[in-house]
């Protein structure tokens, strides 16, 4: 999950017009029922998931009309502040390994969060641009020199020059067109230009043992559920080359076992999660639910340490990490 939507999540033209029964990335209207009656932890809404037959990608129905109800100021927080700097220092570290030692290019941040991650990068030499669509953030980054724009603009307008590096963390499930995001992605590369992109993986150990109390689904906010075949299809599409993949990030994956356990045995869905995440008072709990979810967290994350490591080293990890190189 992510701190923002980074693109506007609106379907283009009447609420539904993009279809309920028409695939994004195959265009086709061959959706069957894969998941049914998942709760929003913030409207305690219900949402489905839907398979499409011919590709294989899982998208959230019904389609959110109007997405900014489901984007409130208490989803906008800093969702893993205890793990973040630690986090930022990886990610810049996985970037910088694809690079000549001591290169530094230019860098785009898609949907940048707090900015942090385009920071780190800028601190080791890198020149970076962002999107995001808080234009708090948008204007903290100008105020420090860094070129920044909200989604659409981008698009519009482009940047002052090509990237060597486009990173796209926990961003591209949350878009209503993600095919077009990588295909404007790879049009801003240079010519063999990296992108990185990191999604919830739905073909994970956890995903489909916890079901619809797994924490990463995230419906409606999480329009779209890749496993590693449907992301290298997507990608392909887009005109992206995979050089590398991963299915571990150990904050994500730990978390997401204590969270989802805790989730199939309390009465309301990330009480736990909304407690450690929450800049003021969190949102009322049951006792019973406060309590379990505090006594059971250690021992749990005990058990989805091992869990995370192991599904990893098979291949099913919670989080999908792939890194491509733009195609000539």
């Amino acid at each position: 999950m992510t701190s923002t939507a980074p693109y506007p999540v609106n379907p283009p033209g009447p609420a539904g017009a993009v279809g309920d029964d028409v695939c994004e990335l195959c265009l086709t209207p061959t959706h069957v029922p894969r998941l049914q009656g998942v709760q929003d932890y913030i409207t305690s809404e219900t949402f489905d998931l839907v398979r499409d037959e011919r590709c294989g990608l899982v998208s959230t129905r019904p389609i959110p009309a109007d997405p900014a109800k489901y984007y409130p100021s208490r989803y906008r927080v800093d969702r893993q502040k205890q793990t973040g700097g630690w986090r930022v220092r990886r990610r810049a570290a996985m970037l910088q390994r694809h690079f000549p030692r001591g290169f530094r290019g230019r860098l785009l941040d898609l949907g940048c969060g707090t900015g942090a991650f385009a920071l780190e990068m800028r601190r080791r030499g890198w020149t970076v641009a962002v999107t995001e669509l808080n234009d708090a953030v948008l204007e903290r980054m100008r105020a420090l020199g860094v070129e920044a724009m909200p989604p659409d603009e981008a698009l519009d307008r482009g940047f002052s020059a090509p990237f060597d590096a486009i990173t796209c963390w926990h961003v591209l499930e949350h878009v209503p067109h993600p095919l077009a995001l990588a295909q404007s992605s790879a049009r801003m590369l240079k010519e063999g230009g990296l992108f990185c992109v990191t999604v919830p993986n739905l073909a994970s150990w956890q995903a489909r043992h916890f079901g619809r109390y797994w924490l990463h689904l995230d419906v409606p906010r999480h329009l779209y559920h890749f496993t590693p075949e449907t992301l290298r299809a997507l990608l392909q599409r887009g005109g992206m080359r995979i050089v590398a993949t991963s299915t571990l990030a150990v904050e994500y994956d730990i978390f997401g076992v204590v969270q989802s356990t805790l989730n199939a045995v309390c009465s309301r869905p990330n009480v736990l999660f909304e407690r450690l995440s929450s800049r003021g008072t969190p949102p009322a709990a049951a006792r019973r639910d406060v309590a379990l979810s505090y006594l059971l967290a250690a021992p749990i994350g005990i058990v989805g340490a091992l869990h995370s490591l192991v599904a990893a080293a098979f291949g099913s990890g919670g989080t999908l990490t792939a890194t491509c190189r733009r195609v000539s």
